[in-house]
């Protein structure tokens, strides 16, 4: 039989000798590299070329952003946009802080903006920051327009300017601020006390300079509307006559040195006073409201008839909003709409107390409590919904679009008309 191999075979040493094989211990490395490498000259120039390009692009945004370079905006940038912070995952999102008043919830730039007791705040759409700033206010205010806002700290000195996406400017008064406004031109306009005088208007062009100022010897003034255009202002404050309050009126303009209409309503205490777009002024009372032609110097009042005012809204736009009531508990409102001619345009009756107004888009939203109630100008409710208990404030963004503000967050809110 014939003999089987073994299945490991020895071999011969001349078999061993004859095969070829590589060991890769021995070979250089060099050779290790791939047979169609990139050439180390294409990847430098292509290296160069983005360096190129990236400082480039850099050089043209810092040029055309220089005044925004600070380093709390470079942070900002890293933090919110190129982070990705700025998506937001929908509302209702808390509000960052303790505490909103309704009179610091607003829209600006179609954007819900706040200041709490310690940041400033604007939101996208989606509950996302544009800008989330801290600061140190002990009272802030806000005061917005469709394009940029001023926060400042009432009774102290200190105040920042803003427009959606940054804080544009933070500046200090040489004295304490009573009051302040900003026009959407950027324009702004500064109610201080004065050392000499009771109040002082100071007033600055965009680039921060001062243009203008008027002092008050005779009334304590406290609040001040600033035109569109930056040109004029309408002021209010109070004095006492023969032992009873008079308030005062005042309208400026910012190219004259004397004051170019002066109004004093005796018995009665201004709250709040509206430089209007149509160059007209209007002016809130406990007794009544005030309706001023500018051209003509003609002065128009508005009575309440007894009723009890509740809250108003201003619209240099339109006019005036006003929630009186036949209770002095509040209840029972009528809405009264007043245009920027000094006519009552609408009235609407409601059953219940109104805890904020708005007015945008012709439209008036009511908010009452635990619903939102939006008229035409003529008074017709075109929708109502639901909202929390908590409510605080309703702002319309757009025709669809409410953001209301609660005890403790934002919420947003479609519109549904019937």
């Amino acid at each position: 039989m014939k003999k089987r191999k073994g299945r490991y075979q020895h071999t011969s040493p001349n078999k061993a000798n004859n095969r070829k094989y590589t060991s890769y211990e021995d070979v250089p490395l060099r050779e290790y590299k791939d047979s169609d490498p990139v050439p180390n000259n294409l990847t430098k120039k292509f290296l160069k070329v983005f360096l190129v390009v990236f400082l480039s692009v850099v050089a043209l945004l810092a040029l055309t952003n220089l005044n925004y370079l600070t380093p709390d905006n470079i942070s900002h940038w890293i933090q919110y946009d190129l982070l990705g912070k700025t998506e937001g995952e929908g509302y209702p999102v808390k509000y960052n802080g303790t505490l909103v008043s309704p009179g610091n919830f607003s829209i600006m730039d179609k954007a819900p903006v706040y200041c709490s007791d310690t940041s400033i705040v604007v939101l996208n759409s989606n509950a996302g920051e544009y800008q989330n700033r801290q600061h140190a206010f002990a009272n802030p205010i806000l005061k917005t327009t469709p394009s940029c806002s001023i926060v400042y700290n009432s009774d102290a000195s200190s105040f920042k300017l803003l427009n959606r996406n940054n804080i544009t400017y933070n500046g200090t008064a040489d004295k304490k601020i009573l009051d302040a406004d900003i026009s959407t031109n950027g324009s702004y306009g500064l109610l201080t006390s004065g050392s000499d005088y009771l109040s002082e208007l100071s007033v600055y062009k965009s680039d921060n300079t001062k243009k203008y100022s008027y002092s008050f010897a005779d009334y304590y003034i406290n609040k001040v509307s600033v035109n569109g255009g930056g040109t004029r202002a309408a002021l209010s404050g109070l004095s006492a006559k023969n032992g009873s309050v008079v308030s005062v009126i005042y309208v400026l303009d910012f190219s004259q040195e004397n004051y170019m209409q002066k109004y004093e309503v005796e018995d009665s205490y201004i709250y709040d006073v509206c430089y209007l777009d149509n160059d007209n002024v209007l002016a809130v009372g406990n007794t009544a409201a005030y309706h001023i032609n500018v051209d003509n110097g003609k002065r128009t009042m508005i009575p309440y008839n007894s009723r009890t005012l509740t809250t108003y809204c201003f619209s240099k736009s339109y006019g005036l909003l006003l929630s009186l009531s036949a209770n002095p508990d509040g209840r029972d409102c009528d809405i009264v709409a007043v245009n920027g001619n000094g006519e009552k345009e609408t009235t609407v009756s409601t059953d219940s107390r109104i805890v904020s107004l708005d007015y945008k888009n012709n439209k008036i939203t009511a908010l009452i409590p635990s619903e939102i109630r939006i008229y035409d100008l003529e008074g017709k409710q075109l929708t109502s919904m639901k909202v929390a208990s908590d409510a605080k404030k309703a702002c319309m963004s757009d025709n669809n679009t409410l953001y209301i503000l609660g005890t403790s967050n934002i919420s947003k809110l479609d519109v549904e008309y019937k």
